[in-house]
């Protein structure tokens, strides 16, 4: 998609940190959000129409190549984040925007943790229009170092983004103002070459924490996201976690939208370690549930946290979902296994057939 629109001075601001090895219907069908989200939002608000192949075989329409209609129930916007489980995407209609004139970017480092979730909350709290902001803890810089040979300093910081057709020096300076309530070590605006190499070493944390240890694995990655007051809070009870259980857990993500990353490192041949880091990461997402959050903001819920689905949306609220669901996919053909918590054990959720004639 990218390439193809830059040739026309556009982009789809909503692709995610794995866009390039994503497939457009497997983004819809996960409700995919990026570094951009806390700009340009989700997929969601960038799908248009789609083709969608149903269970019986029948092909549907879902959504209008208009802006806007209120025609009826909204069909493309269940479709979007079902995870495959009630239709396959075949086509669809997306919007683009015009890419920005100016685009710069830079780096906040902070003493704290505390510090740096403080003013990435204050900053989106006051208004800035920054089009990436992105939180590493020291842990995660220093394992970002170890993989893509970058010279981040081993402590926390924010990557900041910033988009605009005209007046971005003016953007950037109220956002600095902003985060120097919180004590900044040092604020800086990056040419575009150094801040390619900033990007490249944030998209690639997942590999390098996955490369870091020899010894450990990359077990329970996390995707938690919490209302943005929320932010700072969660971080320092991942990391509070880390010290309770002794287990190494870096935490990033795309903080503009309350999103927090975190893998644990895990020695795959010590069950009490592994004990300790799954009861870890269930904490985590009960934590986030508890404050207004969600178990998953952008990775879907799939087979590995369908145990949380009725603590974050409530016993009605899911068995309408399995309505739903029983309606489109009777038999349980498409995805089976997925999303619903009674699936873990093998029963399928299923409607009724009619007798065949």
């Amino acid at each position: 998609i990218e390439a193809a629109a830059g040739q026309h001075g556009l982009f789809f601001p909503p692709l995610p940190s794995s866009g390039d090895i994503s497939t457009i219907g497997g983004m819809i069908a996960n409700a995919a959000s990026g570094m951009q989200t806390v700009k340009y939002g989700e997929i969601a608000d960038w799908v248009l129409e789609l083709e969608v192949v149903l269970a019986d075989g029948s092909v549907i329409t879902a959504g209008s190549k208009a802006v806007k209609t209120s025609s009826g129930y909204n069909l493309r916007d269940l479709f979007v984040g079902s995870e495959g489980t009630l239709g396959v995407v075949t086509r669809a209609t997306l919007e683009l925007a015009g890419r920005p004139e100016q685009i710069k970017g830079g780096r906040a480092l902070f003493a704290t943790l505390d510090d740096a979730a403080a003013a990435v909350s204050d900053a989106v709290r006051s208004g800035v229009d920054v089009a990436k902001i992105e939180l590493l803890d020291a842990e995660a810089a220093t394992m970002s170092n170890a993989y893509t040979g970058a010279d981040l300093p081993d402590q926390p910081m924010v990557f900041l983004e910033f988009h605009a057709d005209h007046g971005i020096d003016d953007e950037i300076a109220f956002c600095e103002a902003v985060l120097a309530d919180h004590d900044p070590e040092r604020f800086e605006i990056a040419d575009e070459e150094r801040m390619d190499d900033l990007w490249r070493a944030r998209k690639d944390l997942a590999p390098a924490i996955d490369e870091y240890d020899p010894d450990r694995v990359f077990r329970h990655p996390g995707d938690v996201t919490v209302p943005i007051s929320e932010y700072g809070t969660l971080i320092a009870y991942a990391k509070s976690l880390a010290g309770e259980y002794d287990l190494s857990i870096p935490c990033f993500g795309h903080a503009g939208d309350g999103n927090v990353h975190y893998a644990i490192l895990v020695d795959p041949d010590d069950p009490d370690e592994a004990a300790r880091a799954k009861e870890a990461h269930s904490r985590i997402i009960e934590r986030a549930i508890e404050v207004g959050g969600t178990a998953t903001g952008e990775h879907g819920i799939g087979q590995g946290k369908r145990g949380y689905l009725v603590a974050e949306h409530g016993e009605e609220a899911v068995e309408a979902m399995r309505a739903v669901k029983r309606a489109l996919d009777p038999n349980d053909t498409l995805n089976p296994g997925k999303l619903f918590p009674e699936t873990a054990d093998g029963e399928r959720v299923k409607g009724t057939l009619p007798d065949a004639e």
